[in-house]
């Protein structure tokens, strides 16, 4: 008798429920993210599943709202971000209370970038930002989230459809990206009902 023993990965479950989703033919226009970049560090060309997006029907767009998250050893005007960011110098990022310009990226760290703002922003270990709209203190986004990506998209083509969530759970410490506060109020607005778990 011989016994054996097999494994089998599990997949890495983003939604707890999907109630209503739109089910693909929305593009996600790329020019304004880093969907080239591919380095032992970090691979940009996925969009990874549950990154939050702005869903314009008219235009059958569905277009990234940025977001990224405050590593250990940031400062209020260098702050430490994952690499896996969309974020470009001359983009606002903004901490929930202050939109600050980014004045460069510095990508020469092996396990994080450094954001350089113009402005002081709140840079504790954990604290989220979103990209906004207006410089200053303001919690004006550049775009408001009304859906979540339900699949993984490869970008690195430069044309990319995506089917995406509009209404149900997610778990929020499986994404990739994270959903500060004031994309999270807005996924759960008028246009869409995700609730994070």
């Amino acid at each position: 008798m011989q016994i054996t023993n097999e494994t089998i990965s599990g997949k890495k479950v983003i939604f707890d429920s999907i109630i209503d989703e739109i089910k693909g033919g929305l593009s996600v226009p790329v020019a304004d993210l880093d969907y080239l970049t591919h380095t032992a560090y970090v691979d940009k060309r996925y969009l990874p599943a549950g990154t939050p997006v702005y869903v314009d029907l008219s235009t059958r767009t569905a277009t990234v709202c940025k977001s990224t998250v405050a590593l250990a050893g940031s400062t209020e005007q260098a702050i430490r971000v994952p690499k896996n960011h969309h974020f470009f110098a001359g983009e606002l990022l903004n901490d929930g209370v202050t939109s600050s310009e980014i004045s460069s990226v510095t990508t020469t760290a092996s396990g994080y970038d450094v954001l350089a703002t113009s402005e002081a922003l709140i840079y504790a270990e954990g604290t989220k930002y979103a990209e906004g709209s207006v410089s200053g203190t303001s919690t004006a986004l550049h775009l408001s989230p009304n859906g979540l990506t339900k699949d993984e998209v490869y970008l690195a083509d430069g044309n990319a459809d995506v089917a995406v969530v509009t209404i149900g759970s997610v778990r929020e410490v499986a994404l990739t990206y994270p959903i500060p506060s004031l994309y999270a109020t807005s996924l759960r607005g008028t246009k869409s009902l995700i609730t994070l778990v």
